[in-house]
């Protein structure tokens, strides 16, 4: 990770995710914000590898900033460093694709470990962020039979086919493409391809959403 945009009203913090970050990547170029005008000024004239960014600024929504980081530089990793832990946030931050969504009140350590993660490609949720959400699965079902329309919930219904398969299984270990293609004998451009198959079939638009889809469906275990 070489540029990273670290935004939060609380100066404290603000410290600690800069903290982590340096400790991580020494070499790294930072940025910090407070706010959502200086985050988007930032943005515009600072490409990140790395977005991280609160859910509610002084003046507005970190929502809007992964918007913005989506738009100019959809390679760069989009994470949510918050409090808030309930359906109604967890839902509206998948929904802006994001790459991770990293609880406060988690330790560093394991902060440390989700960033380093990220980096990587592999989602980057608190474990109560992925239980949380394993819940919504749960509650959706008892009350339709069918889940919440957003996941798919088995392979068949999906439409994937063999390879796309083994491509999202290997996607969900945190895998990058070239890994993937290396495994499985193609090249790095079809398994993008695949991914981008993957990603329409099960109308997900991240790595995360991706992974949990693969719980979903029984494909891998995340307590594993």
């Amino acid at each position: 990770m070489r540029r990273a945009l670290v935004i939060d009203p609380d100066p404290t913090e603000q410290h600690r995710v800069s903290q982590i970050l340096f400790n991580l990547w020494p070499q790294i170029d930072l940025a910090t914000a407070m706010g959502l005008k200086d985050g988007h000024a930032r943005l515009g004239q600072y490409m990140p590898g790395l977005l991280v960014t609160d859910f509610y600024l002084p003046d507005g929504s970190g929502l809007e900033l992964i918007e913005q980081t989506l738009a100019l530089y959809p390679e760069a990793a989009r994470v949510l460093i918050t409090r808030h832990d309930d359906d109604a946030h967890i839902r509206a931050a998948l929904r802006h694709g994001i790459d991770g969504y990293i609880l406060k009140d988690q330790g560093d350590a394991g902060i440390k470990r989700l960033l380093a993660g990220i980096a990587k490609g592999e989602p980057g949720l608190s474990p109560e962020i992925t239980r949380q959400i394993l819940r919504q699965f749960q509650r959706a079902e008892t009350q339709d039979g069918a889940g919440d329309g957003v996941w798919q919930s088995t392979v068949e219904t999906a439409g994937l086919t063999r390879r796309e398969v083994e491509v999202l299984k290997l996607l969900s270990q945190g895998w990058d493409r070239h890994r993937v293609g290396e495994a499985l004998a193609i090249r790095p451009s079809t398994v993008a391809g695949h991914i981008k198959a993957i990603y329409l079939k099960l109308n997900v638009s991240t790595r995360a959403e991706a992974t949990l889809a693969a719980v979903k469906m029984g494909l891998i275990n995340l307590e594993t």
